[in-house]
């Protein structure tokens, strides 16, 4: 099976080099194959329940752990080859897509029911069984059930790399990856294993965020259908959207609470909170630039709530310090503060190969939502005031300290700092003004001299824009 599935992955190959027409054909045929694998008949797929693998026949797969291990990680790959390109418009592929879903699960359940697999197999598999849920997801998100089935799996299967905590990884920008994280040429075990557990968290934390926030803004998309059952998601709201809605913020509110919310006493510590996310993700660009255009959806989560009954919102007072943490104005400048707000580095990303399309949308909808907030982009106090707020109200649902107390600390250490904190913050800006018009006048001369290799015209009108908000400033 190990052979077929190797002799699959190279046709495939050859049949996206050569731009075959025959390409499409080939992945609906595969995964139609692979989906009639003897699957025990006694289990069915739903939002609560997970598939297990028979073995006990020639159709089935191999028993032997170490073995299935190399079976699966075969089969996993290529999958994710036959899902790689995620834009397609073709109806019958993406009916296909969804139907692969099924799959995942299956394997999920096997895996983790095998003890003797090797670790180095086991985190391979875990690392692709993620990058096939990640592909699948836009073909499948039109739909909250398939939506709330994937958080479901990952809360089942995942939980050690989702909830595990992101400040005790210590951040080196020269030990980037290089090809797959799982590569033992050139690296120490403990290392290696360090890399790999690392990148298996981007993934999950990734996947977790998109599918939650998905769910949480659920309400407001016309477009998406819903087809699970009530008792799938939970019973707050009045209908199925409802539901799929609140799973989503609590989703994060309870995440967000487990990982991140007993660090955050002040705007800091909550600054400290972003930049160690974002230095998780710097390690890969691919990673970082998905997730840092996800996290422009982050005041959906507060507008989400903002809507929703008054007696349901205490307990999501989590998702809403989420949303306000992670402003993507002040992830922004958190980002550029991480590139040493060098300009060079944000041309190296816009002429990327693999990032280029992503970076330039990225910096494309920050540079507007820096035009629409730029009282935010020159002084964040405001993120300040709604981090004390919310703080305040959490003490006071929770009682874990007297709220009175902890406001007269809060005080008494932002006053006698105040000075300090205001030529920080103008810093801050200025370093960024200089970062963004240098980038502003690099691209204009290498456009000029035809060195670009697209078209930077609607990236140069909006920094064009953000150079006459300074002025006027």
């Amino acid at each position: 099976m190990t052979c077929l599935f190797r002799v699959l992955h190279i046709i495939l190959k050859l049949l996206k080099l050569n731009d075959s027409e025959l390409k499409d054909d080939f992945i609906c045929l595969s995964i139609h194959h692979i989906q009639k694998l003897h699957w025990d008949p006694g289990y069915r797929l739903n939002a609560g329940k997970v598939v297990s693998i028979v073995t006990d026949d020639r159709h089935s797969l191999t028993k032997d752990s170490a073995q299935f291990g190399i079976v699966s990680g075969s089969l996993l790959q290529l999958l994710c080859s036959l899902v790689e390109q995620s834009d397609t418009e073709d109806t019958d592929l993406r009916d296909i897509f969804v139907e692969l879903a099924d799959v995942i699960p299956r394997l999920a359940t096997f895996l983790q029911e095998q003890q003797d697999i090797p670790k180095s197999l086991s985190q391979y598999s875990k690392h692709k069984i993620l990058m096939l849920m990640i592909r699948l997801k836009p073909h499948i998100q039109q739909n909250c059930s398939h939506v709330v089935c994937l958080l479901k799996l990952l809360q089942r299967h995942f939980q050690s790399p989702l909830h595990e905590p992101m400040f005790q990884h210590s951040t080196k920008l020269e030990n980037c990856l290089e090809g797959s994280p799982f590569l033992l040429s050139g690296v120490g075990l403990g290392e290696l294993q360090d890399k790999s557990t690392r990148h298996l968290q981007r993934q999950a934390m990734y996947l977790f965020l998109s599918c939650s926030i998905v769910l949480a803004c659920s309400g407001n998309d016309s477009r998406l259908k819903c087809s699970c059952k009530r008792d799938q998601c939970c019973h707050k709201g009045e209908g199925c959207t409802d539901n799929c809605n609140y799973f989503g913020l609590s989703e994060i509110s309870v995440w967000f609470q487990r990982c991140c919310l007993d660090k955050i006493l002040d705007s800091k510590s909550s600054t400290d909170i972003v930049l160690c996310f974002l230095q998780l993700y710097m390690e890969e660009d691919d990673m970082l630039f998905i997730i840092l255009l996800q996290l422009l959806d982050a005041p959906l989560i507060s507008l989400a709530i903002d809507k929703m009954e008054t007696k349901w919102t205490s307990e999501l007072i989590g998702a809403k310090l989420f949303s306000v943490v992670f402003d993507p104005v002040r992830i922004f400048h958190q980002w550029l503060s991480l590139l040493h707000y060098d300009h060079l580095v944000l041309v190296d990303y816009l002429i990327s190969k693999d990032v280029g399309v992503h970076c330039a949308q990225y910096l494309l909808r920050c540079l507007r939502l820096v035009s629409g907030c730029w009282d935010a982009f020159v002084d964040d106090s405001v993120y300040e005031a709604q981090i004390q707020k919310f703080n305040c109200k959490r003490q006071r649902t929770l009682k874990n300290i007297n709220s009175l107390t902890g406001s007269s600390m809060e005080g008494t250490k932002l006053g006698s700092s105040h000075d300090k904190e205001n030529k920080s913050k103008e810093q801050l800006f200025l370093s960024a003004k200089v970062c963004l018009l240098s980038l502003k006048r690099t691209l204009e001369d290498l456009h000029k001299k035809d060195l670009f290799p697209y078209n930077p015209k609607p990236l140069l009108k909006s920094l064009s824009r953000f150079e006459e908000l300074c002025v006027q400033y």
